[in-house]
């Protein structure tokens, strides 16, 4: 009974056909040369000297340098692989490569039988490998991006050196330029690199920004120059815009701002819904200067009796939520002109906060003449405040 092709086994299928034995045998030496690196580098080197004898030259001469320099590089090539070690492998059993140069030219003399289904048998070939044959498989034959860069890198110092041949370079001189660039250089002809320190330029780091000052009770607060001040309650309503004199404050002011550049902040319970609409300053006018009349109607001159009153000049504000807090909401101007020097006070749903801010006053509004007479009271403003 004829064995089916599946029946075959490798030594029937071999000498029939020989490329299932150069299969096998290619694979066994791949897998031999790819497992140890010295294996490896021999076989590169073989191959790159057999490269350089086929090429056809005209100077003998010539081609003697060439197979120089090609030596020169495989000793940098072995002296720089010496030097850095990286890792070692044992080298599984397979045929030698001399082993399989005599197995293809013993299948070339062997006379062919009956033609047969030759992907079938070479399928079956492969499933009788040995497991352990495929599995014994190191870890740097599996990197083949390794071992590609490895080689390329290789057949381009031998290409370097041709050219540099082909150019008038001396081999002495490839040969010191392959050693200086594989290999290190003898304790002699090292020369330790001087580089020079450049500074980095100075950067200069910017300074955080100040955390903004914020309250920590409930009150109307004014901010000044980084810093909160609380403001205090004027008893009674605050006049009404159309009202131009507002009753009399005995009271002086003990808020005292340094600077007329200001905003505030309001804490409340209701937070931000508690802002009225509009927020304005307005100012408090000092009563400087008091005249009355006596029982023959002549005029009586005397100093005010320290008092101040709200006027209805107003600087409007408007308000704004506080994102740092939800109780909280800011009374910011409208334009950035600061308050000049003088008594003020911060208008909210009908309440007066009084504040100064402080410096010499040059406005005549902050001053008021108070006029008595028997029609009523009548105030203007000073001539000189």
């Amino acid at each position: 009974m004829t064995p089916t092709p599946a029946q075959r086994t490798v030594r029937d299928i071999g000498p029939a056909h020989p490329e299932v034995e150069f299969a096998l045998v290619l694979a066994r030496t791949i897998d031999s040369v790819s497992s140890d690196p010295q294996q490896l580098r021999s076989a590169v080197y073989e191959l790159a000297r057999q490269k350089l004898q086929q090429l056809a030259h005209e100077d003998p001469a010539e081609k003697q340098r060439l197979v120089q320099a090609l030596e020169a590089a495989i000793e940098g090539v072995e002296a720089h692989t010496k030097s850095n070690v990286i890792e070692k492998f044992e080298v599984p059993p397979a045929r030698a490569l001399p082993a399989f140069l005599e197995a293809a030219g013993a299948a070339r003399r062997i006379e062919a039988p009956p033609p047969i289904d030759a992907e079938a048998a070479f399928v079956t070939t492969l499933d009788r490998v040995e497991p352990a044959a495929v599995s014994r498989r190191p870890r740097w034959s599996s990197s083949a991006p390794l071992r590609y860069i490895v080689m390329l890198a290789f057949f381009g110092l031998i290409a370097a050196v041709v050219l540099l041949q082909q150019r008038g370079v001396s081999l002495a001189a490839a040969r010191a330029m392959i050693a200086g660039t594989l290999a290190s250089a003898p304790p002699e002809t090292q020369r330790p690199a001087v580089v020079a320190a450049v500074p980095a330029p100075a950067v200069a780091a910017e300074p955080p920004a100040p955390r903004r000052p914020l309250p920590t009770a409930y009150g109307v607060y004014a901010e000044s120059a980084g810093k909160l001040y609380e403001l205090q309650l004027i008893q009674g309503r605050a006049p009404d815009p159309r009202v131009a004199i507002s009753a009399a404050i005995t009271r002086p002011s003990e808020t005292t701002l340094p600077d007329g550049h200001l905003r505030f902040i309001v804490f409340r319970r209701e937070g931000a819904g508690g802002a009225s609409d509009p927020i304005d300053v307005r100012l408090i006018a000092h009563v400087s200067q008091q005249t009355t009349f006596d029982a023959t109607g002549k005029p009586v001159v005397s100093p005010g009796d320290d008092s101040w009153v709200i006027r209805n000049i107003s600087i409007p504000f408007r308000a704004a939520p506080l994102k740092d807090d939800p109780q909280m909401f800011e009374v910011l101007p409208r334009d950035d002109a600061p308050l000049p020097p003088g008594r003020y006070a911060l208008i909210l749903k009908a309440q007066a906060y009084d504040f100064t801010v402080e410096g010499a006053v040059t406005d005549k509004r902050h001053c008021l003449q108070r006029l008595a007479a028997a029609n009523g009271v009548f105030y203007s403003e000073c001539e000189k405040p």
